[in-house]
């Protein structure tokens, strides 16, 4: 029973960063240019008309396109997932290595942006 107990304890803390804070790979882009804009994500290509926004999945970066060439082409980059980081460390650091490890395989040590706003006005 002991041994059931432990393992349990093990799954349940393997990726502390994981259920403490929960992953965050959507990102809402609002379009508030005056063109439609291509945005290129992990799970697609897609298309958002001026002054709409759509809730984007992402684990990697999302790239942001205008046709207008007066227009920049935008990259919203992931940032480090501190507080998963934290909740990796401690109370994580009694299984060593295994939750920052879980938490990097599972893409969870970064996080995307909540929201995002492109604007262009040429």
């Amino acid at each position: 029973m002991k041994k059931f107990v432990v393992l349990f304890c093990v799954l349940l803390l393997s990726a502390c960063g994981t259920m403490g804070i929960g992953n965050n790979h959507r990102t809402m882009v609002y379009n508030n240019s005056n063109d439609d804009i291509t945005v290129t994500a992990d799970s697609g290509i897609y298309k958002i008309k001026p002054e709409n926004s759509l809730d984007i999945y992402s684990k990697e970066q999302i790239s942001i396109h205008n046709k207008n060439s007066a227009c920049p082409q935008v990259n919203v980059e992931r940032r480090l997932n501190v507080g998963a980081i934290c909740l990796d460390v401690f109370p994580g650091f009694l299984l060593g290595i295994i939750p920052i490890f879980v938490d990097a395989v599972t893409s969870n040590l970064y996080h995307m942006p909540d929201s995002y706003s492109y604007t262009c006005s040429e």
